[in-house]
């Protein structure tokens, strides 16, 4: 005589994980220790204490952190590819790859196969097309110019004036923000933008004190101080 064993009633049910997000944190609001009363209070318009009414400018300036150094600056190799990065990595990095299968094919085409000529011009004309839409040249130009002021640039102090996040930060070689600053030269209001890979500045909010560089033959060219990383 068989005997069976009674079902369990209580079904086990998995459930996925959620999945992981890259999203950067919400920014937060902007704080500052007063000297006179040491309460951490939000920066005004006014640059004055809630709690005591205390001036907080000497505060202000020296949250902006140390000034510039005397150019010329010297930038580590991690500095200067923070800048200088291509717009599409993705196009660049496969643009790159057939340039250099298209150079090893043409020794063989040339010296062997004829008929691989025609392969070996497309494999060439395909990768400078896609390196050229990956980093155009324009943008090459821009980057050198920003590095020229990292380098050489008149320190300035300077104003966050908006904050943009990047909703796919991969697109755009992993520009998380872009940050809009404005300083003053000469009694004239300039304005600048920099891109930023790093999802901590997201945390920064318009009115920030930052020390910007711009240079002295043309102030429009301009960068943020310290570079990063």
């Amino acid at each position: 005589m068989r005997t069976y064993a009674p079902r369990c009633s209580h079904a086990v049910t998995l459930s996925r994980p959620p999945p992981l997000t890259l999203d950067a944190p919400d920014p937060v609001e902007p704080r500052l220790v007063c000297p006179a009363c040491a309460h951490a209070v939000p920066i005004g318009a006014d640059a004055r204490c809630e709690a005591c009414g205390a001036s907080l400018a000497e505060a202000l300036e020296a949250s902006r952190g140390p000034r510039p150094p005397l150019p010329p600056r010297r930038l580590t190799r991690a500095q200067r590819r923070a800048v200088l990065r291509p717009k599409l990595r993705a196009h660049h990095d496969l643009g790159t790859l057939f340039l250099a299968l298209g150079a090893l094919m043409l020794p063989v085409a040339l010296g062997f196969l004829r008929p691989l000529l025609l392969m070996t011009a497309i494999f060439l004309g395909v990768g400078f097309l896609l390196r050229r839409s990956g980093w155009p040249a324009a943008l090459r130009r821009e980057q050198k110019r920003r590095l020229q002021a990292l380098r050489w640039g008149l320190p300035a102090p300077a104003v966050l004036t908006s904050v943009e996040r990047h909703a796919v930060p991969s697109l755009q070689a992993g520009r998380v923000v872009q940050l809009g600053y404005v300083f003053t030269v000469h009694g004239e209001t300039i304005q600048g933008s920099v891109p930023s890979p790093h999802v901590t500045d997201a945390q920064r909010r318009p009115g920030e004190r930052v020390w910007a560089v711009y240079l002295a033959e043309d102030p429009s060219v301009s960068a943020l101080w310290p570079p990063e990383p």
